[in-house]
């Protein structure tokens, strides 16, 4: 029996709570790969990186699957940055492939940090370290615990990564890191490279097309991470022809935009639907209720709805399904519902 035998527990403050039985899990979904032996003769090669998406314990009663639903576009995004006098791989410990790569060690590594894995991070962190690698740490536990998380790392990266890696390859390269390297998000978003889908076993995830047109939300859900302390993500967009175009080269049916609402905007939805339906794809997404406002246009397209959100909880128990013009007339079911995913044939 593992851990998550305990999970369901007691919750005497809430008079609805149903225990419900123990569900098991292998041992590796909920503990990470151990971290080899020290290896002190271990040889490092120069202006090699290698971008690390660390593991986290898997819960059987809430999001069960995602990691292989459609990777993180977090470091293959920043991996499109790379120079080109550098090599860089991605390694992301929640597809069980054993431990981290270290032959031959990475010159320099970035390592994505949030408050699920931190702890992790942190001894993977110090795990390179001692074997004389330059660690990076990113993502949003840096952006809002820089300080916590300065002690792991040679350098940290505090908002922007993709502004800031080529600008840490190079400093790295000449021997000149700085401590702290920091970018805000108003830089255009089409300036972006596309994310290096290539280097993301295809075979491990439903589907390897993850895609993200829009950055920010007009919204600000208390549980959303856009309302995390320290960030300002003003809205953006990418040009719909260019996600046409990312969608087509990676020559899957299935995409997965994980944009937080990719419905912000509503002209510019409208926009990229009529960018992508040419593709005669499968495609889905989140976004708010608002996008609901004119039916008549949700039937010319033809959505369909797989789950609604809570405005104050990440996750709602109703579930709901339209079909074209009744579309608002089922959507009064779900009263408190701010957002759903909508799946969507580019038919």
């Amino acid at each position: 029996m593992n851990s998550y035998a305990a999970f369901p527990g007691n919750v005497p403050d809430d008079p609805f709570h149903q225990p419900r039985p123990p569900l098991w899990l292998p041992r590796e979904m909920v503990e990470p790969p151990g971290l080899p032996a020290m290896n002190p003769g271990a040889r490092i090669q120069r202006r090699l990186a290698l971008l690390i998406n660390p593991f986290y314990a898997k819960s059987p009663y809430s999001s069960f699957g995602k990691h292989v639903l459609t990777p993180t576009l977090a470091l293959t995004s920043v991996a499109g940055a790379t120079p080109k006098d550098w090599q860089v791989r991605y390694w992301d410990e929640n597809l069980l492939q054993g431990p981290p790569p270290s032959e031959p060690m990475p010159e320099v590594v970035g390592i994505s940090v949030h408050l699920t894995f931190a702890k992790r991070a942190f001894a993977l962190a110090g795990w390179y370290r001692a074997h004389g690698c330059k660690v990076i740490l990113g993502g949003l536990h840096v952006l809002s615990c820089p300080e916590e998380c300065a002690p792991y790392a040679d350098a940290l990266a505090i908002g922007e990564g993709v502004q800031l890696w080529p600008e840490i390859l190079r400093d790295a390269g000449l021997g000149r890191l700085r401590s702290q390297y920091t970018a805000t998000y108003e830089r255009a978003y089409d300036l972006d490279p596309a994310p290096r889908r290539d280097l993301v076993p295809r075979r491990s995830f439903l589907t390897t097309t993850s895609l993200i047109a829009t950055r920010g939300c007009h919204n600000r859900c208390g549980f959303c991470y856009l309302a995390t302390d320290g960030l300002r993500m003003p809205y953006r967009v990418r040009e719909p022809e260019d996600i046409r175009r990312q969608f087509e080269a990676n020559g899957e049916p299935y995409g997965v935009f994980i944009d937080n609402n990719l419905g912000s905007r509503p002209e510019y939805l409208r926009a990229l639907c009529q960018a992508l339906r040419p593709l005669d794809k499968i495609w889905s997404a989140a976004v708010t209720l608002d996008v609901t406002d004119d039916a008549s246009w949700c039937a010319k397209w033809h959505w369909r709805v797989a789950r609604a959100y809570s405005s104050d909880a990440n996750r709602s128990r109703t579930k709901i399904w339209w079909r074209r013009a009744n579309a608002r007339r089922r959507l009064k079911i779900t009263p408190g519902a701010s957002g759903f995913f909508m799946s969507w044939a580019s038919r």
